[in-house]
């Protein structure tokens, strides 16, 4: 009886600590923006919005770097009844604003409200707007953005569709500079199975932009089709295999110059997590395309591996959890050449941070 309590104690520090944050993605391996396509966690909402049931009564803040720029964000998640719902500040989840440049002013400020709940099916939808506007210059300047997820998950299987409607830029260096983006969709659906997670995922966006008189179309398109495992070694610690094939087409139309772009890969990805403590649990991970990545530009092709490595923590102060990467990153290396070359950065530990409280 004893030894079940332990057990049982144990698999509740694990879980609340594994529903985490961007840093925990990233340590083992995952897109930390959506969440992970078969590990459970709270950033799954930004992938499937039926997920909202699953992720309640609790509170986060994040704050860091994506993409090389400061990003703050958090939100609160609870339950009323038979509905779950949450507010989200400051997402940039499937935003084109790093393509806005010269000018053009990027999506600041998103607000995300999120509702769902369960009538046999598990169900989750969630809008998302931003609107902001810089008039001091001569050249007004204004961005809007709009956009809906759907979600749901029944038994084993799960299902989910996130459109964005709208993402506008207007006035740049000049007042005729523009930024429109296609409407873009993610879809996705994924089925358990004992410990594994078959799941596959296609993606399509694009924009048209228009700088100095110049124009320039841009498509995109990506697949994605994977299985992820979970293994429970024990009440604290678990290891995590995923196994994906992944290709991707993005072409531009630069001002009468195109360009093509393909990319296939097909990654293995190990990860694991444990409690060293009561107040400490840790996790890494390994990433490599076990086929050659194969790359083409214009026709041309080139194949290169890569290998990156990944680690994290969470300190647990019982409800309240703090998450953080342990940096991979120093002054004189890149975040892509430090992560593939193992370099540890101790002068960067916990460069990326999260805190979360349960309720």
């Amino acid at each position: 009886m004893k030894k079940h309590i332990v057990i049982a104690a144990g698999l509740a520090v694990l879980s609340t600590s594994a529903f985490a944050t961007k840093a925990r993605m990233e340590a083992l391996g995952q897109g930390s923006e959506r969440g992970s396509l078969f590990i459970e966690d709270s950033r799954n909402i930004f992938r499937n919005a039926a997920e909202v049931n699953n992720m309640t009564n609790y509170v986060v803040t994040e704050w860091g770097t994506d993409g090389g720029t400061q990003n703050a964000e958090g939100g609160f998640f609870r339950s009323a009844g038979s509905l779950n719902y949450g507010l989200y500040l400051n997402s940039d989840v499937g935003s084109n604003a790093s393509v806005n440049d010269v000018g053009l002013l990027d999506e600041d400020n998103r607000l995300q409200a999120f509702v769902g709940g369960d009538m046999g099916v598990k169900w989750g939808a969630s809008v998302y707007w931003s609107s902001s506007e810089d008039e001091q210059a001569a050249i007004k300047k204004e961005n809007d953005t709009m956009g809906v997820s759907l979600g749901v998950t029944h038994g084993a299987i799960e299902g989910y569709v996130n459109v964005d409607l709208k993402d506008e830029s207007k006035g740049g260096t000049a007042a005729a500079d523009k930024f429109e983006a296609d409407t873009g969709f993610t879809v996705g659906a994924a089925y358990s199975w004992m410990n594994y997670k078959f799941y596959a995922e296609y993606e399509k966006d694009g924009y048209e932009q228009t700088v100095a008189g110049a124009k320039k179309d841009n498509d995109f398109s990506k697949i994605t089709v994977g299985v992820g495992h979970t293994h429970e070694v024990s009440a604290t610690s678990r290891v995590f295999t995923q196994l994906s094939f992944v290709t991707d087409k993005d072409e531009t139309d630069n001002a009468g110059t195109k360009t093509e772009t393909k990319n296939t890969d097909l990654p293995l990805t190990l990860g694991f997590e444990a409690d060293a403590t009561s107040w400490l649990a840790l996790r890494g991970s390994i990433s490599q395309n076990i086929i050659l990545a194969k790359n083409e530009v214009g026709g041309k092709k080139k194949t290169n591996g890569t290998t990156d490595v990944a680690a994290g923590a969470t300190l647990n102060f019982g409800k309240l959890k703090v998450d953080g990467m342990i940096g991979t990153t120093s002054n004189d290396r890149t975040a892509a050449a430090a992560a593939e070359n193992g370099t540890l950065a101790l002068d960067n530990l916990l460069t990326k941070v999260a805190v979360h409280y349960w309720f």
